[in-house]
């Protein structure tokens, strides 16, 4: 860990937490703050940096809160119209996730995921359509798909789970009486605080394979901190991560919150943590930067190696292949063929990449490093999807 990531992680502890923090005489504040942009956590930091620092990157401060104000906006639409057709949702992440912050809007926003009824499912795509939503028929995710209206992308979903867990049963559960809060005057509809953290969790590990970040990370430190303290983990956490496989993660994840971004260390749940497979993680995440973009191309790499360590290298072909091949979801007799055409994509995407070759190695190199913190996490395929 260099000296800029040390800084980075002080900053953190003073803006979130107001910890009295030294910080090196010799930081370079353009540094800090633009490691913070690539984990967009640009908004958290900027509050701890000197003012000259945060002159310099005026413009990209205020349009992290500017992009906070819009997201909500256009989720209040969104939930207006939902809720006047009678059709339920809850918002997954995003102001989800922000509602846990001191100052909510200082948390970057992406795009708008919402969950509704698989049952109310067309009828949400349709009524949406009628309100100028477009939407993104391209799309081969099995779990969501893609609109947009105004510049913003919303996912809707009628499943949250992925192959890397199964907490379905808490997702329907938690939509069977949402929540709804509050911020800025804004009013939205979120699953109850268990099954919230769950999904806060889960979206972590879905990001494990491909670029674990610190925003999905801090995401998840602040529901701990409101939500999940001793007499919580106990009465139920627990026993529900235990269910879906994520009990290891959630202690590690946790501890190395503690250790490295200035949680609590008087929750004492997280103490049975291996702290070497925390500062594995801290590693990991701080060199893949948030979606994995400080790796650039290489993450690809890494990501295939990954998942073809995690899950077996005939089965990623296939649901790759499935994900990649438009014809193969438009025409369903191709879908037998799907890791064929896998395997020449990634034959084309070798022949591109030859200019990189050097890199190749490494990235390989790092997938199969992250494959063994995947497996020391216990985190594996259980869906079956």
């Amino acid at each position: 860990m260099n000296q800029t990531e040390q800084t980075l992680l002080l900053a953190i502890r003073k803006a979130l937490w107001n910890q009295q923090v030294d910080f090196p005489s010799d930081t370079d504040w353009d540094a800090v703050l633009k490691e913070a942009e690539e984990q967009s956590i640009l908004g958290i930091v900027a509050s701890a940096a000197p003012d000259a620092a945060r002159e310099k990157r005026k413009s990209r401060i205020s349009a992290v809160t500017a992009a906070f104000i819009r997201i909500l906006h256009a989720q209040s639409e969104l939930y207006r119209i939902l809720k006047e057709n009678a059709i339920t949702m809850v918002i997954l992440k995003g102001t989800a996730s922000a509602i846990y912050y001191t100052n909510p809007s200082q948390r970057s926003m992406g795009d708008i995921d919402f969950l509704v009824p698989i049952e109310q499912f067309d009828r949400a795509k349709e009524l949406l359509t009628q309100n100028g939503y477009v939407v993104d028929e391209e799309s081969g995710v099995k779990r969501h798909i893609h609109l947009q209206k105004n510049g913003i992308i919303f996912e809707q979903h009628w499943r949250f789970s992925s192959y890397d867990f199964d907490i379905e049963r808490f997702v329907l559960q938690g939509m069977e009486n949402p929540e709804v809060h509050t911020i800025l005057g804004a009013a939205f509809p979120m699953l109850p605080a268990l099954e919230n953290g769950l999904v806060l969790l889960a979206h972590l590990v879905q990001h494990l394979r491909s670029g674990l970040g610190l925003r999905q990370v801090i995401d998840w430190m602040m529901y701990v901190d409101k939500e999940l303290n001793d007499e919580a983990w106990n009465r139920a956490f627990r026993k529900a991560v235990r269910e879906a496989g994520l009990e290891t993660t959630a202690v590690t994840v946790t501890k190395m919150c503690q250790m490295y971004l200035g949680l609590n260390p008087g929750i004492k749940w997280p103490e049975s943590a291996d702290p070497e497979l925390c500062s594995l993680l801290i590693e990991n995440l701080l060199e893949s930067g948030n979606f994995g973009r400080k790796r650039g191309e290489g993450i690809k790499t890494e990501k295939v190696i990954t998942q073809m360590k995690s899950i077996g290298f005939f089965r990623y072909l296939q649901f790759a292949g499935e994900h990649n091949w438009k014809a193969c979801r438009k025409h369903k007799w191709l879908k037998p063929f799907a890791w064929c055409y896998q395997i020449g994509r990634y034959i084309k995407q070798g022949i591109q990449m030859r200019k990189r070759k050097d890199g190749i190695l490494l990235d390989v190199d790092r997938g199969e490093q992250r494959a063994v913190l995947l497996k020391r996490l216990k985190i594996q395929d259980r869906s079956g999807t």
